[in-house]
């Protein structure tokens, strides 16, 4: 016997949960007692997309196969198997994963079934995805039982794909949980306000592309390090977080059309901020960073509406701008700054204090290889003390060869990485420009 295989089982199977599925179920063809390892793994893992091995046009068809309903049938019977097996033997289960693409709803007691069972198992994280074809995913999706929400155990759950929804007489009891994911999942505010209040331990808030919030509140969580929310369906009207241990906010709104009131004020101790989508405005960035003395982070992106960015504080050392089609001026007082990342279209007029950044400049151009444009870049990188990454990107649609023009497109790209100051690519840019 190996020297690895005399380890006690806790240890092996700490091992394999660096694996991914499949390499863990290869293991058992090793020995015997690898099996039993196996048989006792409380990680129970079910990837329906992984196994199935089909095209996406047969996984995501609402006309699927015979061939393909008998395949997705064994396999969720695989996993009826192994959940009760676990269960009957009263192993305890540390995480279970189920990923199903499903043609239908026809099986959903299964569904009901497993969920049931991993709750009464006393599972730590559940991570829960279902996925339907077209219509289905957004109109009649599958409808997570009450059960979930009555885990005492659960430390993390993640739900994709699903409606929730609560009597107003059912109680939560998600008392030891830290995080919440939740993605393209059907909710109204009214439940996620019950979900926060009973759940005094959360940690951690992810909403991503969720549909049926409008008012989004946040309040009393003592414990919240990070909360992070996108939007590409949804129209949400406000998001309010009150929580002084928040850390981290990330809040994205990719629909132009919609700008929602954003509101964290009161989270004093934030250290990164990401913002992105219309409703971010100069006036906001004037108004929300100033506020946060111990902010070290920021990075705004996707802001069509923004055209100026003036940022003062002396504890920001890392700071990202891209995709802004419409900025015009920055305006930078960061003494401290160490990083800085510009991407965008246009060559900004600049006013910066940060003399120990390190910066990362990429332009995406259209038909823009004029001796102005190279001017204007010049006297931007001039102000830079410390370049060291430059990325010109420019797409042409008509150029001329050989005194004829052509209407054909064309691609012209140079990066360049430096370390030290930028004064040395001048001589660059001019041979270019010529």
């Amino acid at each position: 016997m190996d020297h690895i295989s005399r380890f006690p089982d806790g240890v092996l199977h700490h091992i394999l949960s660096f694996l991914p599925t499949k390499d863990v179920l290869r293991t058992s063809i090793l020995s015997k007692r690898w099996k039993l390892v196996l048989d006792t793994y409380p990680i129970l893992d079910f990837s329906w997309g992984d196994c199935a091995g089909q095209s996406s046009d047969a996984m995501y068809s609402e006309n699927a196969s015979d061939e393909y309903r008998q395949m997705l049938t064994k396999f969720m019977n695989y996993v009826d198997t192994s959940i009760f097996r676990f269960c009957k033997y009263k192993f305890s289960m540390q995480k279970f994963k189920l990923f199903l693409v499903l043609p239908d709803l026809e099986l959903s007691s299964h569904l009901d079934k497993w969920v049931q069972k991993v709750i009464e198992n006393g599972a730590k994280e559940v991570d829960f995805g279902i996925d339907l074809p077209g219509y289905l995913h957004f109109k009649k999706p599958y409808s997570m039982p009450d059960a979930i929400f009555a885990a005492k155990s659960v430390t993390v759950l993640k739900l994709f794909g699903c409606n929730v929804k609560l009597e107003e007489s059912f109680c939560i009891k998600l008392h030891s949980l830290q995080k919440l994911a939740l993605k393209e999942v059907q909710m109204d505010d009214h439940l996620l306000r019950r979900i926060v209040t009973c759940c005094p331990l959360l940690e951690d808030i992810s909403l991503r592309f969720c549909w049926g919030l409008k008012k989004i509140q946040v309040f009393e969580l003592l414990r919240l390090k990070k909360f992070e929310i996108y939007s590409h369906l949804s129209k949400p009207e406000s998001v309010e977080i009150k929580s002084p241990s928040l850390e981290s906010f990330h809040c994205s709104f990719t629909v132009r059309s919609v700008k929602p009131i954003v509101s964290v004020d009161a989270c004093q101790g934030l250290k990164s901020l990401i913002l992105s989508g219309s409703f971010v405005t100069e006036l906001l960035l004037q108004d929300l960073v100033p506020k946060f003395h111990v902010l070290e982070s920021l990075r705004v992106g996707d802001c069509p509406v923004l055209k100026k960015v003036k940022i003062s504080s002396w504890r920001l050392k890392s700071l990202e701008i891209h995709s802004c089609e419409n900025i015009m001026d920055i305006e930078i007082n960061t003494p401290n700054l160490l990083s800085c990342k510009y991407c965008g279209s246009v060559v900004p007029v600049s006013l910066i204090n940060a003399p120990s950044c390190h910066w990362q400049v990429e332009f995406s151009l259209m038909n823009t290889l004029d001796i102005l444009w190279y001017m204007t870049l010049k006297e931007f990188l001039a102000k830079l003390n410390q370049l060291v990454y430059l990325h010109v990107y420019v797409y042409l649609t008509t150029i001329m060869v050989r005194n004829t023009y052509s209407n054909s497109s064309y691609i012209v790209c140079f990066c360049i990485c430096l370390f030290g100051d930028s004064c040395h690519i001048y001589e660059l840019l001019d041979a270019f420009s010529l």
